[in-house]
């Protein structure tokens, strides 16, 4: 099975639980976005850590937008094209980062997940 259908079913068999979806998402992005930033501070030390950071929260939004580019997707389409956005600069940015491109930070993955949670949450500076 792939990462992308292994992360599409944990993410659907979490949806199942009594939580909200909107506050399933948020618990899932929160907890990748913590071992994202746990990760990044010890980047150098441990590497293999690093990169599994950076591919969870790959696979979080590769779930993300094939949920987003299917049609029975709900959500209004500029909201569709704005999280689809999202997961291809997520996509670029991981792969510079995994390609060795010490210039790129992954401070701008872990702010755009946080600004999700907060959108998620209702938080009105989202």
């Amino acid at each position: 099975m792939t990462a992308t259908a292994l992360a599409r079913n944990a993410y659907q068999q979490s949806t199942k639980s009594t939580a909200s979806p909107r506050s399933v998402e948020r618990q899932l992005l929160s907890r990748l976005t913590s071992a994202l930033i746990a990760a990044d501070k010890n980047r150098e030390q441990d590497r293999a850590d690093f990169a599994r950071a950076l591919g969870k929260n790959l696979e979080f939004w590769t779930v993300v937008a094939t949920d987003v580019a299917s049609e029975g997707n709900q959500l209004p389409n500029e909201l569709r094209s704005q999280l689809f956005y999202l997961f291809e600069f997520t996509r670029h940015t991981t792969n510079k980062i995994l390609g060795g491109d010490h210039a790129v930070s992954a401070t701008p993955l872990i702010e755009i997940n946080q600004n999700i949670m907060a959108g998620l949450q209702g938080s009105p500076e989202a």
